[in-house]
C-alpha cells in the first residue's frame, strides 16, 4: 500500500509536489515553534531564547481542575502545611473573599450549615480549621513578624454577596507591611517590595495590574519612603496603597477580591538566611529586570568596554560613613595602573533613581562599600563584576546567632547578592585594625563605627580578576 501512495506522488506535476513540499516545511517549523519552550527545559539555553522565556512568559499551559461544588472562598499555599508554627514562611493566595469595612476584617465564605473542613495537619493536635490560631495569623505579613504582623481572613457561614450588589475586584491585590527600621533602600527594594513580587511569582498568580495593600503606617506626602516606592512599584505593579484608605474609596460596605495574596516576607541579607533565598535566583532576577526596564535602561546594549565606578559615601545616618577613609589614594592608584579604563567617582545621594540605573548599566566593575549604599549592586549589567568591602567582625560587633564569628572578615550582604549570578562578587576582605579606623576615636563597634582603609595591592589582586573574568578582556587579548 505505501509503496502504491509513494509511485501515485512521484506521478503529481513538478509544481503541485513543490508546493505540498513547502507546506510540509511551514507545517514542520510551525511545530518546533511550538515545541521552543519544551526544549528549552532540556537543553543548554542560549541568549536569545533565555531572554524569549523571561520577558515573553512563554512557558508551558497547564489548565486547571474546574468542578463545580459549593466552596465559595478557596485557598491555596506554598509552605508547611503541617506546623502552624510554621506561619512566618506560607505563602498563600485567597480566591473569592471580601472586605469587610464595618468589622475592618477579610472574610472567607463558607456555606451556612456546612462542615468545617481542616486546613493544617498538626502533627500532635490533629486537624486545624481557622486561619488564626495561638494568638497568630496564617502568614507573615512582613520579614520580621512578630505575631501582632501576621495575617489571616476571618472564616464566616454566609453566602458571597453578589456581584450584581457588591464590587469584585478581578486583578490581585498583595497584603505586606513596611518594616519600619531607620531609612535603608536596600530593605525597601529587597524585602518589603521584591516579597510582594515573589509571592505572586511562586503562586503562579502574577499580575501586572496587581494592587500592593499595605497594613498600617501611612507616611506623609513627600516622605523618603514614598519616593522609593514610586521608584520601584510601577516596574512590577499598577500602584501600592494603604489598606483602610483604599477600601473607604468605594462605596460599599463590602469590597470582594477575586485573589489576595499574603505572605512570603523574609530577611534576604543575612548568610544565616541563605536558605530562604536559594532557588529563588529566576524572581530576583525578572523582578531586577523589570525594574531597570522601568527607568528605561536599554538591556540590549551593555557596556563594550572597561569602566569603573568608585563610590563615595558621603551621606549617613551614623557619624562613621562606613566608607572609603583613602578614597583619593585609590582613584589615583587606579587611573595610574589602568590608564586606558575609565574611572569614575560617583555619590548616589545626589542621584535620582532613574540616573543611578542608567549609570550602574554603563559599568563592568563596581567598588563599593557595604550596607544601604550597595543595594543596588543587582542592577549591573549581565556579566559585571562588584567589589564589596567588607567588615571586621570584633566583640562588639559580633551578633550572637549569625555565622560570623569574632575575627573574622564579616560580608555584610553577601546573604543576598550571592543568589544574583549574572554578576560576580568580589569581596573585599577587612582583615584586622589596620584595615579601618574607628570614627569617632573612641567607637568600639567595627561593624557600624568605622571607615575602610584599602590596601592597593589587594584592591589590584580584585580589579585584575575582574578585567580577567570579562569576555571583553580575552577578545581583545586574542586579537
Amino acid at each position: 500500500m505505501s509503496a502504491f501512495y509513494s509511485r501515485k506522488f512521484i506521478r503529481i506535476k513538478p509544481i503541485i509536489r513543490k508546493t505540498l513540499c513547502v507546506i510540509a516545511l511551514i507545517v514542520l517549523c510551525c511545530l518546533y515553534e511550538g515545541l521552543v519552550p519544551i526544549h528549552l527545559y532540556w537543553s543548554t539555553l542560549t541568549a536569545k531564547y533565555d531572554s524569549k522565556l523571561l520577558c515573553n512568559n512563554n512557558t508551558i499551559y497547564e489548565a486547571s481542575i474546574r468542578i463545580k461544588s459549593n466552596v465559595q472562598s478557596t485557598w491555596k499555599c506554598s509552605g508547611n502545611m503541617n506546623y502552624q508554627s510554621e506561619w512566618r514562611w506560607r505563602t498563600c493566595v485567597f480566591k473569592n473573599i471580601c472586605y469587610d469595612k464595618k468589622n475592618k476584617r477579610f472574610e472567607f465564605y463558607r456555606t451556612p450549615g456546612s462542615p468545617k473542613r481542616p486546613i493544617l495537619f498538626e502533627p500532635k493536635l490533629g486537624h486545624i480549621y481557622d486561619f488564626n490560631i495561638d494568638n497568630h495569623g496564617f502568614v507573615s505579613l512582613i520579614s520580621r513578624p512578630n505575631n501582632h504582623q501576621s495575617w489571616g481572613p476571618t472564616i464566616v457561614e454566609k453566602f458571597l454577596p453578589s456581584s450584581d450588589r457588591i464590587p469584585y475586584l478581578d486583578q490581585a491585590h498583595v497584603l505586606f507591611m513596611h518594616w519600619y527600621a531607620p531609612y535603608n533602600p536596600g530593605h525597601i527594594i529587597w524585602e518589603d517590595l521584591a516579597s510582594t513580587y515573589l509571592a505572586m511569582m511562586r503562586l503562579d498568580e502574577y499580575d501586572s495590574n496587581a494592587v500592593l495593600l499595605r497594613f498600617e503606617n501611612i507616611w506623609p506626602k513627600g516622605n523618603i519612603y514614598e519616593s522609593m516606592y514610586n521608584s520601584i512599584v510601577p516596574a512590577f505593579a499598577s500602584k501600592v496603597e494603604e489598606v483602610h484608605r483604599y477600601m473607604d474609596s468605594f462605596a460599599t460596605d463590602t469590597i470582594c477580591f477575586r485573589r489576595v495574596v499574603a505572605g512570603g516576607g523574609t530577611p534576604m541579607f543575612s548568610l544565616d538566611n541563605e536558605h530562604l533565598t536559594s532557588g529563588k535566583e529566576r524572581y530576583l532576577y525578572g523582578y531586577r529586570t523589570a525594574i531597570l526596564q522601568y527607568h528605561g535602561v536599554d538591556l540590549s546594549k551593555p557596556p563594550t568596554r572597561h569602566r569603573i565606578i568608585l563610590v563615595n559615601k558621603t551621606a549617613s545616618r551614623r557619624p562613621a560613613l562606613r566608607a572609603i577613609k583613602n578614597l583619593p589614594d585609590v582613584l589615583d592608584f587606579i587611573q595610574q595602573t589602568y590608564p586606558t579604563i575609565e574611572v569614575n567617582v560617583v555619590e548616589w545621594h545626589k542621584m535620582t533613581f532613574t540616573e543611578q540605573m542608567k549609570e550602574l548599566y554603563k559599568t563592568t566593575i563596581l567598588i563599593t562599600p557595604p550596607g544601604g549604599v550597595s543595594c543596588i549592586v543587582p542592577f549591573l549589567p549581565k556579566g559585571a563584576h562588584a567589589i564589596i568591602m567588607d567588615y571586621y567582625v570584633n566583640e562588639k560587633a559580633h551578633l550572637p546567632g549569625e555565622r560570623w564569628n569574632v575575627g573574622e572578615s564579616a560580608s555584610m550582604d553577601a546573604g543576598l547578592w550571592n543568589y544574583f549570578p549574572h554578576i560576580r562578587k568580589l569581596y573585599y576582605q577587612v582583615r584586622g585594625l589596620h584595615d579601618f579606623e574607628f570614627v569617632p576615636k573612641n567607637a568600639t563597634d567595627s561593624r557600624h563605627d568605622v571607615t575602610i582603609v584599602i590596601n592597593m595591592d589587594r584592591l589590584k589582586e580584585l580589579i585584575d580578576t575582574a578585567i580577567e573574568n570579562s569576555d571583553e578582556y580575552k577578545e581583545a587579548a586574542r586579537k
